[in-house]
């Protein structure tokens, strides 16, 4: 078991790892001020308390980005690079964790120490050949994360004079291309039977399943709806936030195309006409699902219930995200268009629909060429 104690802990591989915070002022909808950790790495226990002291006197002193140097490690850089850029796209927190948790997992703890005038392209291959903690090689997506973000960190790093080339941009440190193969979907005849389980048991997760499946919103879309975005009047849903997993508040969307409202049907409707009769306190942000306390639904929470459900109805396993892509492929099948797909998924263009989805579209392709027989045959 991997010995912790004041924020120090000795991981699987023998490297210790020492946490600490940065200084944020950022804050959450709620008010509460969102936390920023990081990590820092070495041999022994002592070296990694070392370099944390280290770190926090840099970023106190400014001396972490003033010392920018090609002596610097691939570490110390992809800190002061996030830092930089989060200053300079104005990233929001999430994205900001986002790229910390590839960092840190994938990363940092083979190449972060070394030096960038030392980085070569072979240690950007042995960052994309690692194998996953279950010994299974990396998704082509997580292999295109880690390079996409060591390409544009060496990027910068170039033009800060700092290296004179990007090694990630050798042909052979490329990533592979993201491959999109079929995932696990739901089926309609499944769709209403786990529908009339949920109804029929009247299980707290009945609503959140009608509205999800219907609509294809984002968990963190559903989570995060209030009853003054609900229009009974109209059979309408506004999305306009999402619930984000660390802080477990509401921040803005994902993307401005992700702001949008949604026509809903007659079941969505009773479903959420249901959910608030049965709901004991909405909370202070007026949620549609939260805890009889009035805290929002944590992602976890429905992780679990997701999971025995799916186990007590014999349907295959498959994470909650697995609705979202099931209610895009039943819309694509029941001819749906793609640009109205991406539009009620919140997609910033129907490219992406088309290539994660493309495989369910082979009964189009056969009336495609159906209609091409036709015009020729007339």
């Amino acid at each position: 078991m991997p010995r912790r104690g004041n924020g120090v802990t000795q991981r699987k591989d023998g490297l210790w790892q020492a946490s600490y915070e940065l200084p944020s002022t950022e804050v959450d909808a709620n008010g509460k001020r969102i936390r920023q950790r990081r990590y820092a790495f070495g041999k022994t226990m002592a070296e990694a308390i070392a370099k944390r002291t280290q770190a926090v006197i840099d970023r106190e002193t400014g001396a972490a980005t003033a010392r920018k140097t090609p002596e610097m490690s691939l570490g110390t850089w992809l800190d002061t690079w996030v830092e930089i850029m989060t200053t300079a796209k104005g990233w929001k927190p999430a994205t900001v964790r986002n790229y910390n948790d590839v960092i840190d997992a994938y990363i940092r703890p083979i190449g972060g120490r070394i030096r960038l005038s030392a980085l070569t392209s072979e240690d950007v291959r042995r960052m994309l050949g690692q194998p996953r903690k279950d010994g299974q090689p990396l998704s082509s997506s997580t292999q295109k994360r880690i390079w996409a973000i060591l390409t544009a960190a060496l990027d910068a790093a170039k033009a800060e004079k700092l290296v004179s080339d990007n090694v990630a941009r050798v042909p052979t440190a490329t990533a592979p291309k993201v491959t999109y193969g079929e995932r696990p979907v739901l089926i309609a005849e499944q769709v209403k039977k786990i529908k009339g389980e949920l109804e029929g048991t009247k299980d707290w997760l009945y609503p959140l399943f009608v509205l999800s499946i219907s609509t294809g919103c984002r968990q963190g879309e559903a989570l995060a709806l209030r009853w003054c975005d609900v229009d009974w009047a109209k059979s309408e849903i506004s999305i306009q936030g999402t619930m984000d997993r660390a802080t477990k508040g509401t921040v803005a969307p994902k993307t401005a195309k992700s702001r949008r409202t949604l026509k809903v049907g007659p079941e969505v409707i009773q479903a959420l006409q249901w959910q608030q009769e049965r709901q004991v306190n909405p909370g202070k942000d007026d949620l549609v699902f939260t805890s009889d306390q009035g805290t929002p639904v944590y992602d976890s929470t429905v992780r679990r219930h997701w999971a025995d459900i799916c186990e007590r109805l014999g349907i295959p396993p498959m994470h909650w995200h697995d609705i979202r892509h099931s209610a895009a492929v039943l819309m694509l099948q029941a001819g749906v268009p793609a640009e109205v797909v991406a539009w009620r998924l919140g997609h910033s263009s129907m490219n992406m629909v088309v290539r994660i989805y493309g495989w369910t579209s082979t009964a189009r392709y056969e009336d495609a060429a159906e209609a091409m027989t036709a015009v020729l045959a007339s």
